[in-house]
């Protein structure tokens, strides 16, 4: 796992750069919107874009427990041979990013990654080659970021940004020299879950551990519509037709014994929902 050091040092090019960027911050010249968490919407040197090179996150769908993989892409000059950047993301929703290089980087770029920070939400990048980038359009991938989205991520857009910390913004030429370059963020959009029937089974037993045969299990959904079944000789039930993303309560009854209830989210089988009996 490479540093911000390691990124600094990767080679000349890379650290003429980045000390302009820090120049230019140092300078007030970067301008841009920021959310509370310092994440920037638009970036752009004095506001403008004079040359047309712009850095973007392209916006994508995904669904909760899934895999998404986003794309960052370049409307290219035929000059960049160089880019870092830090991407900025809700950790709780998107998780474990994988940096791939993008197809439109030029042939034998090299790809530093700092993923120091993945657990807080930030991500650095750099890119760089002896070539340059090919002249846009089309807009030409320059990283791909494949992260995992949470199974209880909430459905709606989660933004991905950019921001200069741990690694500085920059897009630099072979004499290192930094290039004006707007940053425009993109979202994944996340799809309400999508709810399955499934099983749930289990086994009811006694307090020494002998199956326990006609208990009467009762599962209860968010609703309160309540469905029941009966344990066989070996103490076994099973609940077909289970809808998933939901949360249900379940409990036995028994003749001789007492059971605490149990309350189970549901989102794929249960094989082991058990219970014994208490005195």
């Amino acid at each position: 796992m490479k540093t911000i050091g390691m990124f600094i040092s990767f080679n000349r090019r890379s650290l003429l750069s980045l000390g302009f960027v820090f120049g230019l911050a140092a300078l007030g010249i970067y301008t841009g919107q920021t959310s509370a968490n310092n994440a920037a919407s638009s970036i752009t040197p004095n506001s403008t874009n004079v040359t047309g090179r712009t850095m973007r996150v392209v916006s994508t769908n995904a669904a909760p427990g899934s895999q998404v993989t986003v794309s960052i892409e370049l409307d290219s000059q035929n000059d960049e041979v160089a880019a870092s950047f830090t991407l900025n993301f809700d950790a709780a929703k998107l998780s474990n990013p994988i940096v791939t290089l993008g197809s439109g980087a030029p042939t034998g770029a090299a790809l530093g990654v700092n993923a120091n920070e993945a657990g807080t939400g930030k991500l650095g990048i750099l890119v760089d080659s002896s070539d340059s980038f090919i002249f846009s359009p089309p807009a030409r991938q320059v990283i791909a970021v494949t992260f995992a989205v949470a199974a209880n991520a909430p459905a709606g857009a989660t933004p991905i940004t950019f921001v200069t910390t741990p690694t500085p913004l920059s897009v630099s030429n072979p004499n290192g020299s930094l290039l004006q370059t707007v940053y425009e963020v993109g979202t994944v959009t996340i799809s309400e879950p999508v709810a399955t029937a499934v099983t749930v089974s289990g086994r009811v037993t006694t307090p020494s551990g002998q199956s326990l045969r006609n208990a009467v299990v009762s599962i209860v959904d968010s609703n309160n519509v309540r469905r029941n079944a009966t344990t066989s000789s070996f103490g076994l039930f099973t609940f077909s037709n289970v809808m998933t993303n939901q949360m249900y309560t379940v409990l036995v009854s028994s003749k001789r014994y007492r059971f605490t209830p149990q309350i189970i989210s549901v989102t794929d089988n249960i094989t082991n929902l058990n219970f014994t009996g208490l005195e």
